[in-house]
């Protein structure tokens, strides 16, 4: 059974990969079912795929996996990805899962640098912004400079910015799942007058998005560099952007002991825990520091 000749050679697989069920035959990789939807949507001139199992192999196919197996496509492919690259897990966003593997095989990021727009510190382009008072979501431009330490966005072009923000101040994560229509989505939050602020957009092209994020955290990386030159990049990488440790509706009550129960989205962000009348509102209602008597009601 092929199959069996496929996992005779464990060199061949990679240590993500504990029970593959495809391979991209011409690239000469063990995929996961999650993976092989998005190798066939780039199309057969860029990955062939084919299952372990149910799929009719010949002899050259094979022996093109005998040839480069996983960890020598790794070599190859991912000689070159940036240290301030976040590099997908299992339970990550499909956006950030499908733009890890087009910039591999189909855009060739990471053997030739000069195709990573996102390194430079310097990024701008259009995306849809959610308004703070209503939920439509309006065309704006954002502009990242990692040397003034600003992201900005703009109303209209060549005028004052709506609002500037410390890049080295803010976090971003990927936001699909509580903005489910649209995939290619990003949760900004950062601080104003004393508060948590949160900006949600949006963008049709998942590569435009994920590039969005990846500039965020290369300006991140790049100035605590220069803040901490004896630090090592191992330890910056860190400190660049952090997913919530959880969200999730729970039943909140006031101080008082006749309050009654209230609905309220929580969001756990490092050691601030944050509770908001809806999942996407621009401010959270109250804020409780985890480990410090410190309370911020709004």
């Amino acid at each position: 059974m092929i199959i069996k000749k496929f996992k005779s050679l464990n060199k061949w697989f990679n240590n993500n990969i504990s029970d593959p069920e495809y391979a991209s035959y011409n690239i000469g990789i063990f995929i996961c079912a999650r993976c092989s939807g998005v190798h066939r949507q780039m199309g057969v001139h860029i990955s062939k795929v084919k299952h372990l199992k149910l799929d009719r192999w010949e002899d050259s196919q094979v022996e093109r996996m005998r040839e480069v197996g996983n960890v020598r496509a790794k070599m190859k492919f991912e000689e070159r990805v940036p240290p301030c690259y976040r590099i997908p897990k299992e339970d990550d966003p499909q956006v950030l899962v499908e733009q890890w593997i087009r910039a591999k095989y189909q855009r060739g990021e990471f053997c030739y640098p000069e195709r990573q727009l996102y390194v430079s510190g310097d990024f701008s382009g259009f995306l849809m912004k959610r308004g703070k008072e209503d939920s439509r979501f309006r065309s704006r431009k954002f502009v990242l400079s990692e040397s003034d330490d600003t992201l900005k966005y703009y109303i209209v072009e060549n005028r004052e910015p709506k609002a500037v923000l410390r890049v080295s101040e803010l976090n971003v994560i990927f936001a699909p799942q509580k903005m489910s229509l649209y995939p290619n989505s990003l949760q900004i939050s950062y601080l104003k007058d004393g508060t948590t602020r949160h900006i949600y957009v949006y963008h049709s092209e998942g590569e435009v998005i994920t590039n969005w994020y990846m500039a965020i955290r290369c300006a991140k990386l790049h100035r605590l560099q220069v803040a901490y030159p004896s630090a090592s990049e191992s330890e910056l990488v860190q400190f660049l952007t952090e997913d919530f440790a959880k969200e999730g509706w729970l039943w909140k009550t006031g101080p008082k002991v006749s309050d009654g129960f209230k609905k309220r989205w929580f969001a756990l962000d490092n050691r601030k825990l944050m509770y908001h009348d809806e999942p996407m509102d621009a401010n959270p209602k109250g804020e409780i520091f985890i480990g410090k008597n410190h309370f911020v009601p709004t």
